[in-house]
């Protein structure tokens, strides 16, 4: 629900009870100004009849009285009548039914003669006045939402297109532009003090990046060339004829921690560009061939344990990703393969409808789903692990719109890729 429809929905709820405690007013004030009308009318023909009684018109008055208006009876000089109006209901010989009437009962001396005078005036029914009020707003709720429609699609969305261009420029934004586009001031208070705070932002958040991405590059680099350093060294001492086994064995510990630092720092700098998206290029990559160059890598590793390599993929399978993440995504999962396996077991790729399935056997239990692609989460002994591998894999799946998922069947641990639409 957006927010304008929110907003009307919310306006009309709470206008509705305001318009039907407003109707009911209305209706007992039209009462009471009904009844005041009709008590001045009547007080006016009693006035009028009077007149015609001064001046001894009973032409008039015989009208009057067969048109079923007033009563007027000479009566005792000495007899009084209070003043009465009250409600009655009298029988219409033109509607054939008791109508709501309001009649004045009096007496009235005209030219030193006591007269009872009664006049009567139909008045509007409880029921016909309800119906009138009922259609009266009725008709002003539904011109209410009518006009709350038009406001709603016309006058609303001129006043939120601000709101609505910051929220395609947030939708559209990017840390890696190369044009960095501020949003503009408007004449809307809220708004302005809005996009002012995103330019704000966005501005710190792009220089952030950029720093980031700086220093990642620079202590890369000056990570690599110390190393690469101490690795030529180490190279040069084994060389050495004159060194003693000790010595030999300390130099070999250190050429490995060295060499295990490296492969440390390079993929931890492979997950930063992955998670700044500095992997923009995207092609149709087919997976036979690919695979097929990652056993061929892998070929001593996967020999070393004497494993059976099958792999059931067809030409026609393919993914729309980075070519080199691609390689590294599949190359991860085989490495992952080989080294949880165990000496005379099998790797199986294979494809299911969409779907890239990578199994291996090995430890007769599943891995925890819950840990296993965090960072330095390491299932195997083995020295060259350095814990990163599938947290590269979930990077990677996640930066192009794959879903990898584990499962253990059939004494197998299964890895899936499959890619959704974007």
């Amino acid at each position: 629900m957006n927010l304008l429809t929110k907003t009307s929905r919310y306006y009309i709820l709470y206008t509705i009870p305001v318009i039907l405690i407003s109707a009911i007013f209305i209706y007992f004030f039209l009462l009471n100004e009904i009844g005041e009308s009709n008590e001045s009318i009547l007080l006016t023909r009693v006035k009028v009849i009077e007149n015609y009684i001064a001046k001894g018109d009973d032409t008039v008055l015989n009208v009057f009285e067969i048109n079923n208006e007033v009563y007027v009876k000479e009566i005792e000089k000495n007899r009084i009548i209070p003043q009465t109006i009250k409600d009655t209901l009298m029988y219409s010989e033109i509607e054939k039914e008791y109508i709501s009437n309001k009649i004045i009962v009096l007496n009235s001396i005209v030219n030193g003669k006591n007269y009872q005078v009664k006049v009567w005036k139909s008045t509007i029914e409880y029921d016909e006045l309800m119906e009138v009020v009922f259609v009266v707003f009725t008709l002003l709720l539904v011109l209410l939402f009518l006009v709350n429609l038009y406001i709603n699609s016309k006058v609303s969305k001129l006043i939120w297109e601000p709101f609505k261009d910051t929220l395609v420029y947030i939708k559209d934004f990017n840390v890696n532009t190369k044009v960095y586009k501020k949003l503009e001031p408007n004449e809307i208070t809220e708004f302005n003090e809005l996009n002012s705070s995103l330019n704000h932002m966005t501005s710190k958040i792009i220089n952030d990046y950029k720093n980031q991405k700086k220093f990642g590059e620079n202590a890369s680099h000056e990570f690599q060339t110390p190393l690469a350093i101490i690795k030529g060294k180490i190279d040069l001492l084994l060389q050495e004829n004159s060194l003693n086994e000790e010595t030999m064995k300390l130099l070999v510990s250190i050429e490995e921690a060295t060499s295990r630092l490296s492969r440390v720092n390079k993929s931890l700098l492979l997950l930063s560009k992955i998670e700044n998206q500095q992997y923009e290029k995207t092609d149709t990559v087919a997976l036979l061939p690919l695979i097929e160059k990652v056993r061929m890598v892998n070929e001593d590793f996967i020999g070393h344990k004497n494993l059976q390599f099958v792999c059931k993929v067809t030409e026609e399978f393919n993914f729309r990703i980075n070519s080199e993440l691609c390689f590294i995504l599949i190359n991860n999962l085989i490495q992952n393969a080989v080294r949880h396996n165990y000496k005379n077991g099998q790797i199986t790729i294979s494809t299911k409808e969409e779907t890239l399935l990578i199994s291996n056997t090995g430890a007769l239990e599943p891995l925890d789903e819950s840990t296993i692609y965090e960072r330095f989460e390491k299932k195997s002994s083995n020295a060259n692990s350095v814990g990163l591998g599938l947290a590269i894999v979930k990077e990677i799946a996640e930066a192009n719109s794959l879903t990898v998922l584990y499962k253990y069947e059939n004494y197998e641990h299964i890895f899936s890729l499959n890619q959704f639409k974007r």
